[in-house]
């Protein structure tokens, strides 16, 4: 009797350990082979169900969802700053390419009229793509994880004003005139003061460049989130495509002033 209990243990032992083996084998040809299907959504499988060895399992398969993720995250943002790169190379050709014609101009004229005039546009451009590299070193530090966002709490509307009465003689000079909510509340935000300010002061900017006679500010509570909505008329003579407003370092220039009008680099970040 006891004989037969041993053999039947023995046996047991023996059938426990083949097929851990095997499983260990698979595991390793698995493992082997996950290189060249890791951008596959990849994981590690059983076929023998025994606790520690599924305990195992699925702390890799974790570490493999950590890795694919990081290693999806660094792709993605390669390809942001390759975009980048490429949106923003396209779009210092209109400045340097109306630089380059005013200067032709400049030295081909003795009008003194004239020749301040060039000087204007010249000015405007330059001052242009000062802005448009400062935004894209911004960018690129913060999408390659150099640059760290610092947040912390504001008010919302009254940053807002603050930035906008900043701007009050560029408003009075343009009879651009601003409406502010009656009685807004004292809404309070989670961001980064330095990018926040950035994103509002070009919202103010576009006003001036595009705005005919008026701009509407207001804001919406809703669920989490705070919207904050600006509005405003357009010179009949302005040619901006409204779609490509919020794209990366979207530049139009009109034919008739030469100014230049960006649209906002990246999301409200609240």
């Amino acid at each position: 009797m006891w004989t037969w209990i041993v053999v039947f243990l023995a046996l047991a032992l023996l059938l426990y350990i083949y097929f851990l083996k095997r499983q260990l084998r698979k595991l390793k040809q698995e493992i082997k082979e996950m290189p060249a299907r890791a951008g596959f959504g990849s994981r590690l499988s059983l076929d023998f169900r025994e606790k520690a060895l599924m305990d195992l399992v699925d702390e890799l398969n974790q570490m493999i969802d950590a890795f694919e993720e990081k290693n999806r995250q660094a792709k993605q943002m390669e390809e942001n700053v390759k975009l980048s790169i490429t949106g923003l190379s396209h779009d210092l050709r209109t400045p340097l390419t109306s630089i380059s014609g005013y200067v032709q101009l400049l030295r081909a004229t003795t009008d003194e009229t004239k020749r301040a005039h060039y000087l204007t546009i010249i000015e405007q451009s330059v001052q242009r793509l000062i802005e448009m590299t400062d935004h894209f070193y911004d960018l690129a530090r913060i999408e390659t994880n150099q640059k760290e966002m610092t947040l912390s709490s504001m008010s919302l509307s009254s940053l807002v004003e603050d930035i906008f009465l900043s701007f009050y003689d560029q408003f009075e000079e343009k009879s651009i005139e601003l409406q502010f909510p009656e009685q807004a509340n004292d809404w309070q935000v989670i961001a980064d003061p330095f990018m926040l300010i950035r994103v509002i002061q070009n919202v103010a900017q576009n006003i001036l460049r595009y705005s005919k006679s008026q701009a509407v500010i207001s804001y919406k509570s809703e669920g989490g989130d705070l919207i904050l909505s600006v509005k405003n008329d357009i010179k009949p003579d302005s040619k901006v495509a409204i779609e490509k407003v919020f794209m990366r370092f979207y530049t139009e220039v009109t034919s008739r002033t030469n100014a230049e009008a960006s649209g906002l680099a990246g999301p409200l970040p609240v």
